[in-house]
């Protein structure tokens, strides 16, 4: 049978992955790669009080809206306001959880990464001037595509950093668990970070990566293999349980 390693966060929707493609016949195990800390809450709680100086609020990753939840779940009241507006989301994993964690409709679900948002809202506007910012909390790891493409269109960002990506406690172990497995055929990488933090061990415990396939999740996680020198045997356009099978199946 074939066996994939996913390099992952915990809250990156990893159930669902495992569950497809073990529902399809995979030997599949979970490695979380990465770990998070949240930052600055006091500063998003005044934001999120202050709606009516926000377009809406832009997600791109679940730790900005598990921190969002934090800070709605003490001051309930602020979310109505938050509905009325136009609000997006990333991906279906981010819009999934915007729903059921703060109970907050979004667009872009289709989107997949940070270009095909940042194409999704300018349609959204057809050059109308905004007179005020979308709120954006994120990652110290943001990536500029998003900012970069909106600001050309008129489109601003109120940019928070509400969390810090740092490496995973037990990562090393976990890799070197991954010398007693046998015949691993592909590694399936979902963020750069997941890479920058992974390869030093993986050098460090002369795990064989010639011997496996590896899948980018996203553009941004596809340049960071090359930055590596590492071959990337093909990129998943969408961070869903689908675009992977389809990419598996190939």
């Amino acid at each position: 049978m074939t066996k994939i390693i996913l390099f992952k966060s915990e809250s990156d929707g990893g159930d669902k992955f495992v569950e497809e493609l073990e529902k399809n016949n995979f030997v599949v195990q979970s490695i979380p790669s990465i770990d998070f800390e949240f930052k600055n809450l006091d500063i998003l709680s005044e934001k999120l009080r202050k709606s009516n100086d926000y377009e809406g609020i832009i997600f791109t990753s679940p730790r900005s809206i598990f921190a969002t939840q934090q800070l709605l779940k003490s001051n309930p009241d602020n979310l109505k306001s938050w509905s009325d507006k136009r609000n997006f989301t990333v991906g279906e994993s981010t819009y999934n959880l915007a729903k059921k964690l703060i109970s907050l409709e979004t667009a872009g679900k289709e989107a997949g990464n940070a270009q095909n948002l940042s194409t999704i809202i300018i349609s959204c506007y057809n050059k109308n001037k905004l007179t005020k910012p979308f709120l954006f909390p994120c990652g110290n790891l943001k990536q500029d595509i998003l900012e970069k493409n909106l600001n050309e269109n008129s489109i601003l960002l109120d940019c928070i950093e509400v969390y810090d990506t740092i490496p995973h406690p037990n990562l090393e172990n976990a890799i070197l668990k991954l010398k007693e497995e046998d015949d691993i055929n592909f590694i399936v990488y979902f963020s750069p970070s997941g890479i920058k933090y992974s390869m030093p061990f993986i050098k460090h415990h002369n795990l064989p990566l010639s011997k496996c396939k590896l899948i980018a999740i996203g553009p941004s996680t596809k340049r960071c293999m090359r930055d590596y020198n590492l071959e990337c045997y093909a990129m998943c356009e969408k961070p869903s349980p689908e675009s992977l099978l389809n990419v598996l199946k190939k």
